[in-house]
C-alpha cells in the first residue's frame, strides 16, 4: 500500500502536518509564548505564605533545641580539623625505627610461606621430612642474611605452629 505514494506525497504530507501540529501549539500556548518573547522583565512572583512559616525559623531556633537531639558519633571516631590531619610530619613511632622496614615487609611474607608450606602438609598428612623438603623452597627465596636479627622470632614461630617438635639444630638447619 504504501509503494503507491512519492516521496513528493509524503514530504507535502509531512509539513502539512508539521505546521498544523505547530499552529495548534502556538494558539495554546499564546500567552506563554508571548511573554517569553516580550522585552519587558518577569515579575517575580512572592512564594505562598504558610500558616506555620511565622511560628518557625531556622535561624532563631538553636541546634541544641532539636527535637531528636544531636547525632552521637560511632565509638572510635574523632573529627579532626584540616590543618589537623596530614601525612607528613609524624612522630618517631616504632615503625619509624632503623631496622624494621624488614617487619613490614619481608618478615610477613617469609611466614606467609611457612603458613602455605605447613598448610599443604595439614592437607596432604606430611610429617618432619615433608616439612623439611617444602621449607628449603621457601629458604631459598629468603636466605638467613636477608632475614638477619628477626631470625630467632621466626624460628620461635616456627617451633610453636608446626604440629611436630623440632630442636633448636633442626631450627637451625633448617635455614642451611
Amino acid at each position: 500500500m504504501l509503494h503507491h505514494f512519492t516521496w513528493h506525497q509524503f514530504l507535502t504530507a509531512a509539513m502539512i502536518l508539521t505546521i498544523a501540529w505547530y499552529t495548534g501549539i502556538m494558539l495554546f500556548f499564546r500567552k506563554e509564548l508571548t511573554e517569553l518573547f516580550s522585552e519587558k522583565p518577569k515579575e517575580v512572583e512572592e512564594p505562598l505564605r504558610h500558616a506555620w512559616a511565622e511560628d518557625f525559623s531556622m535561624e532563631d531556633s538553636p541546634a541544641e533545641d532539636d527535637l531528636m537531639g544531636k547525632a552521637a558519633e560511632p565509638e572510635g571516631l574523632s573529627v579532626l580539623g584540616m590543618n589537623d590531619f596530614s601525612f607528613t610530619g609524624r612522630s618517631a613511632g616504632p615503625a619509624d625505627r632503623p631496622g624494621t622496614e624488614a617487619l613490614q615487609g619481608l618478615i610477613p611474607d617469609v611466614l606467609e610461606e611457612i603458613k602455605t608450606a605447613l598448610h599443604a602438609l595439614e592437607v596432604n598428612g606430611g610429617d618432619k621430612a615433608d616439612f623439611m623438603s617444602l621449607f628449603k623452597l621457601a629458604a631459598a627465596k629468603y636466605p638467613k642474611e636477608k632475614i638477619g636479627r628477626h631470625l630467632p622470632g621466626v624460628n620461635a614461630w616456627i617451633a610453636e605452629h608446626v604440629p611436630f617438635a623440632l630442636s633448636e639444630a633442626e631450627l637451625a638447619a633448617l635455614w642451611e
